[in-house]
Formats: C-alpha cells, sequence, structure tokens
C-alpha cells in the first residue's frame, strides 16, 4: 500500500477501498482492484465482499495461490457462501485449463533428487579429513599403497588356482575357511586385486571391518574400480569417519560418470547424517537421504497428539499482509498493545479497568532501531539482529536499503523501469527475508576475515559464512532476476557496499539461487501461543473483583498476531503426502515463536514424516497441478495412488468409460471410480483402503510463492 493511501486509511471505511476495487474490476485494470480489495481487508479483515473481488482479481491475475487464499478466507466468515463456493468450482476448472494449455498433463517424468544434489567439498572438511587421516593411519595402521613388487608369473598362476578353491569354499559356507585361502593366494601373490576385494568382503560379512578397510587402502588408487570405491564408503561410514566415506563415494560417483546412482544416493545419506544428526540428537527422528531427497523417520513409535521435534528458524520475515500487525521483526514474539487489542473502545474504559489493564499487561520492553524501520521486542533481540544482519541492511548505514524497506511497506508495490508504480515483487513473504539471507552470509564472512586480521574475506571465509543456509535444498527452473528485475537490481545496489570496503556480488545465479531456496522451504507460524493477551491472563491468576470479570470477558476474542515465513533446517527435510502423517503448529522453542511438528496418525519406528504443502482438502487432479506448479514434482502418495480424477477413468486399471456411460464411485469417500466390482476389490486391498474415508489436517500449509511463470 502506498504512504498516500497510508496517509488516509483512517479516513476512508473499508467501503472506499471495495468501491474502487469494484470499479478498477469492471475497467479491466485487475492489479489495482487486488490492490485496493486487499485494503479494505486491512481495515475490515472479515469484510466477505472484499475476500471476493480479491479472489476475482487474483484469478484474472493466473495468481491462483492468492485467489485460493482469499476464497477460503472468506469461507471462514461464511461457510455457506454460495457465490464463493462456485469460484471455487470456476477457479479449479481454469486452473486445470491453464495447465493442459502449458502441457503439464504430459507423462509425468521419474524424479530423484540426487540428480539435484552436489556432492562439494565443504570448507571445513580439509581439516576434519586430516583429522580421520590421522585416527586411520594411528588406530586402524592403514597403507595407502604396497610397495612396488614383481610377481613371479608361476606365484600369480598358484594364488589364481587358490582364489578358485576360495569361491567353492565359499559356497559351502566356510567363511573362515575362505579368508585363509585367500590369505595364501595374496601371500603367493600380494598384488592380486581381486584376492584383496574378496577377503575385505567377507571380513565386513565377519564383522572385521578395520581388516576389510585394510586391504583396500592396500589396492592401489589407479586399480581400484567403482565398486571399490564404494565398498570403502561403507566400510569407512560404519567407522564413523563420514568425511572419509564421502570421499569414496564422491570417487565412485565420479569414476562411474554420475551412472552410479546408488554410489550418489549412499554420498548423500552420509552428508545428512552428519549434518542434520547433531539436531536430532533429542529427537526421535533421524533425517535420511531417499530418491525424493532428505526425509524424516521415526526411530520409534509415536501417538497421534505427540511432537516429534521442535524448530526454530535460520532467519525469517514477515508475510506481507501482516506488515501493520506489531511484533519483534527478529524473533517474531507479539507486541501487541492495549489500544491494538481492544480497539478504540479502550479509550471509553472507566479509569479502574484501564488501570487494571496497564498495571497486569505484560512489560513493553520494546526498541526501535534508530533507523526506525525495525522493532524488537527486546535489547536482546536488537543486539543479535545487529550481530547477525541488520547493520549490513540499516537504512542508517547502507542508504541503499531504505528501498527494501519502503518495498516492505507498500507490500511489494514500487516503481518499474519505466517509473510505473506496480507490484514488483510477488511473493507472498517479505523481501527483507532474502536481503537477511545475504546480510547474514556478509557478517560471517567479515567476521572470519577480522578473526585472520585479514581486509577482505576470502574465498574460504565466504564459503564457510554460506554453511548456515547449506541445510536447505534449492530448485528452481525459471530466471526469477528476468522476472524481478528492480528487487534484482536494488538488492545488488544494497550488498555493493557493505562497509569496511567489502562487498557482495549478486549476480543473476546468485540471485536465483537464494530466491529458489527461501521460497522451496519456507514455512508460515506466528506467536499465537505466547502474546500480551495469553501474559495479562496470566498476571490476572488469583487476582478477585468486579473489574477483573469484566476485564475477562473482554478478553474471549483470539487477538490479530502477526504471520511470518521462516527457514526451519528440520522442517525443511519433511516430504510432502496428501495423506500427512505430522501436522506444523506454532510452538515456542527456547522461550522464542518457533514449531512443533506434532503426529497426526500414528507412526511406527521406520516410518516416514510427512507433512503437507498444500490444502489437502482439494480434489486429486487441482492438488497434483498445484503442487507440479508450486514444488514442481507430481506427488505419487497413496490418497493420489487410490483416489481417482472421475467417472470417465477407472482408478484402479485406467480403462475409459465408453462415451455415454460413466463408472461407480467408491460408496465410502466417492473419490475414486470402478469400471468393475473386481478392480474396486483389487484396489481396496491394494490400498485404497487406508485412504477412503481419511481426515484431512486442517493446520494452515506450507507457504506456498506466488507464480511467476505469467510475468
Amino acid at each position: 500500500m502506498s504512504e498516500e493511501v497510508n496517509v488516509i486509511i483512517g479516513h476512508l471505511d473499508a467501503n472506499g477501498f471495495l468501491q474502487n476495487s469494484e470499479l478498477h474490476f469492471s475497467k479491466g485494470d485487475f492489479l489495482k482492484a487486488l490492490e485496493n480489495a486487499k485494503a479494505a481487508l486491512q481495515i475490515e479483515n472479515k469484510n466477505i465482499k472484499a475476500c471476493i473481488i480479491a479472489g476475482r482479481s487474483a484469478t484474472r491475475l493466473k495468481r491462483f495461490d492468492e485467489s485460493y487464499y482469499f476464497y477460503k478466507e472468506g469461507l471462514k466468515i461464511d461457510p455457506k457462501n454460495k457465490i464463493i463456493a462456485e469460484e471455487l468450482i470456476d477457479l479449479q476448472k481454469i486452473l486445470l485449463d491453464h495447465f493442459d494449455k502449458m502441457g503439464i498433463e504430459a507423462k509425468e517424468q521419474d524424479y530423484n533428487a540426487v540428480h539435484f544434489c552436489s556432492q562439494d567439498v565443504y570448507p571445513e572438511d580439509k581439516e576434519l579429513f586430516l583429522l580421520e587421516k590421522e585416527i586411520l593411519e594411528t588406530k586402524y595402521k592403514l597403507e595407502n599403497r604396497l610397495p612396488s613388487m614383481i610377481v613371479d608369473p608361476i606365484k600369480r598362476k598358484e594364488a589364481a588356482q587358490i582364489l578358485m578353491k576360495a569361491h567353492k569354499i565359499i559356497l559351502a559356507g566356510e567363511t573362515e575357511d575362505a579368508i585363509k585361502q585367500c590369505t595364501i593366494a595374496l601371500d603367493a601373490d600380494p598384488l592380486n586385486i581381486t584376492a584383496r576385494q574378496l577377503r575385505a568382503r567377507l571380513n565386513q560379512e565377519k564383522g572385521n571391518i578395520e581388516q576389510s578397510l585394510q586391504d583396500l587402502y592396500a589396492i592401489p588408487k589407479e586399480n581400484r574400480s567403482v565398486d571399490i570405491w564404494k565398498f570403502g564408503g561403507i566400510l569407512l561410514h560404519q567407522l564413523g569417519l563420514p568425511v572419509h566415506a564421502e570421499f569414496w563415494y564422491r570417487k565412485a560417483t565420479t569414476l562411474s560418470q554420475m551412472k552410479d546412482i546408488e554410489a550418489a544416493m549412499m554420498f548423500q545419506k552420509v552428508r545428512a547424517e552428519r549434518i542434520y544428526g547433531p539436531l536430532t540428537i533429542n529427537y526421535p527422528i533421524k533425517v535420511n537421504f531417499t530418491k525424493y531427497g532428505r526425509s524424516i523417520f521415526a526411530t520409534k513409535g509415536l501417538k497421534i497428539g505427540e511432537i516429534a521435534f521442535e524448530d526454530k528458524p535460520v532467519v525469517l520475515g514477515k508475510l506481507l499482509q501482516y506488515k501493520d500487525i506489531s511484533a519483534c521483526d527478529h524473533c517474531a514474539a507479539s507486541l501487541l498493545t492495549p489500544a491494538e487489542y481492544f480497539g478504540e473502545k479502550y479509550m471509553e474504559f472507566n479509569p479502574p479497568l484501564r488501570s487494571l489493564i496497564k498495571e497486569k499487561w505484560p512489560k513493553d520492553e520494546s526498541v526501535r532501531c534508530s533507523c526506525q524501520r525495525q522493532v524488537y521486542c527486546n535489547a536482546k533481540c536488537q543486539n543479535e539482529a545487529w550481530e547477525q544482519y541488520h547493520q549490513i541492511i540499516c537504512p542508517n548505514k547502507n542508504v541503499h536499503a531504505h528501498a527494501l524497506y519502503d518495498l516492505h511497506d507498500n507490500a511489494g508495490y514500487g516503481l518499474n523501469k519505466d517509473g510505473i508504480r506496480e507490484e514488483i515483487w510477488v511473493p507472498q513473504y517479505s523481501p527483507i527475508l532474502l536481503a537477511r539471507m545475504w546480510a547474514m552470509i556478509v557478517m560471517e564472512a567479515k567476521r572470519l576475515m577480522r578473526k585472520n586480521g585479514l581486509s577482505q574475506p576470502t574465498f574460504q571465509h565466504w564459503a564457510k559464512a554460506k554453511t548456515s543456509l547449506r541445510k536447505f535444498i534449492v530448485f528452481g527452473k525459471s530466471n526469477v532476476a528476468s522476472k524481478l528485475p528492480e528487487v534484482f537490481n536494488m538488492m545488488r545496489e544494497i550488498f555493493s557496499d557493505c562497509g569496511d570496503g567489502v562487498k557482495y556480488e549478486i549476480t543473476e545465479e546468485e540471485f536465483n539461487a537464494r530466491y529458489y531456496q527461501a521460497t522451496c522451504n519456507l514455512q508460515s507460524y506466528s506467536s499465537s501461543l505466547s502474546t500480551p493477551i495469553h501474559g495479562l491472563l496470566k498476571n490476572l491468576n488469583g487476582v478477585n473483583g468486579i473489574t477483573t470479570m469484566i476485564l475477562l470477558k473482554l478478553t474471549k476474542e483470539e487477538p490479530k498476531v502477526a504471520t511470518f515465513a521462516g527457514m526451519f533446517p528440520l522442517h525443511a527435510s519433511l516430504n510432502h503426502a496428501c495423506d500427512n502423517n505430522v501436522e506444523i503448529i506454532d510452538g515456542l522453542v527456547d522461550g522464542r515463536p518457533g514449531v512443533y511438528v506434532r503426529v497426526f496418525r500414528d507412526l511406527n519406528a521406520g516410518d516416514e514424516l510427512f507433512t503437507t504443502y498444500i490444502d489437502t482438502t482439494m480434489p486429486r487432479k487441482i492438488r497434483r497441478a498445484w503442487l507440479f506448479k508450486s514444488f514442481n514434482f507430481w506427488c505419487q502418495c497413496r490418497r493420489c495412488q487410490f483416489e481417482g480424477d472421475g467417472p470417465n477413468i477407472c482408478t484402479n486399471c485406467g480403462k475409459y468409460a465408453q462415451e455415454d456411460k460413466k463408472f461407480q464411485h467408491c460408496g465410502k469417500c466417492k473419490k475414486a471410480w470402478y469400471c468393475s466390482l473386481q478392480c474396486q476389490k483389487e484396489a481396496w486391498v491394494k490400498g485404497h483402503i487406508a485412504i477412503c474415508q481419511l481426515q484431512h489436517s486442517m493446520v494452515n500449509p506450507k507457504t506456498i510463492d506466488t507464480d511467476l511463470q505469467d510475468r
């Protein structure tokens, strides 16, 4: 919203903006129609007409996520509203037509996340590698290779014959004797790679990991095959030496020219374990790597309602629609005031009532940065923000940063290259979040620079500075920098001077990568469990009297809280399923707003935890199209496998119905159609029984970015 609008907002009611919205809509100016509808909702958030016109405008702009959001908000106000119900049906049709035109319903591609994950060496791995090398040499007495020698051909032939005998013994199940025969063969021909590899395998079966690894290390590097490098990775992982295990798996992957998927997968499994192991140590979960990427699994049985784990954000920022609700810009704590909660009637309260509120309302320790663009719940948060990122993007220190906060205050609207005011930042979350990611990197690089007594960060410093963000995968297919040129150039200017002669160059590649890193991993959350109202009620406990009773009646309404988007390292490893078994709820982690991952269906040890990225009440075809649009994958969960798209095709066998006929649906869920009773029975046994009439999770789904394809 522009400053001019903000100035007069107190002098207009929602109807003024609503009338402007309808006028712009009738003229086909859907952007202005949407902007005015949003303004109406800021004044009166339960205005159902504003929800409808906002939904219609967003649909015309092909911003389906926003459209769906406004319609759902309208249904919260009036669950039986026929207009919204009809327009939601139309939205679904438009969405499907849109994707059909784009060819989205083409043959689904097989997906394997390992293709999108790098095997880059981490900056700190050099020191860890040397430490592990010392362990291998001192504890396990490993030799890298055998000394050069010439083996007598007769001895070589003798060794081959002994090796044949060893194979026969293996078939008889005599592992110990087979190891002895391999040893005899190696005494005759120490360079026999087959004998060393076989003895290594047999020793592993017997649990003799050290002896097994000694044989592999004795094989010259140039003679190690893909299988040998891969086998070495397994052994090193078993010995608890992850950096060396990654080294061997990387060698196997490179030698196979990236064709050995197993080696690449095993590399990522080791990496996931060493990155996430410290984060999961206090929770009944572990992070593993599957074809769908990093995944979270239960390590013991969990019951409905249990908290599987808690998580706090690495970086956060407000959702733009909540930009005017008071909250700490660093930790997301609510800064609600009595005047904001009680509204205009607060000034009409009698003196005793206002006095009681003032006395029992939690102490306001909030402070503002000198730039007046950021507010914090206390001095601790202010200092943390300053040391972690804010001094890089504080307008008082970086003149280019004024544009960033103006863009936030104007809800993503600004001047394009032609000087025309339009929405130049489309996502729902604040661009400040993106800027903080770079600011965090710069601050850490400068810390490392000073520690080493240098005037400029080195390549190693920059690499180490990015460590906190490496837990978040990046995937995106379009050039966002070209679609958000004003924001791209704004960020380039902001980080062209980071103080102390340091700059951080934001290339198109860097902009796209961080944008997708945020967009693919954000989760919405708020301080709904800990607001000043909660503090007030706690302080009123034990306080008797008529004034207290009156005040308690006045605090029945839920307080408004700002919703933030945050990047949570463990949460980011949760995969999606339309039959999710966990749900994300607001929580307090280490005394600050965070998220709890709560069990939604009973879990057994070894079960994967699934959240939902979208509203799963939508029909299958809509869900899958939406997921492809927003997250670029086709869902293959149980619901998507055993629900159908309509009565014209059998959900089980894929047979098409004749033009004048339709297949019968499941009598219970009415979401699957079958050509015969036999197909229905088969589907029931295969898995439909598990998802028929499944309860949907009612919590907020993952934050979804507004689509940029049509810009």
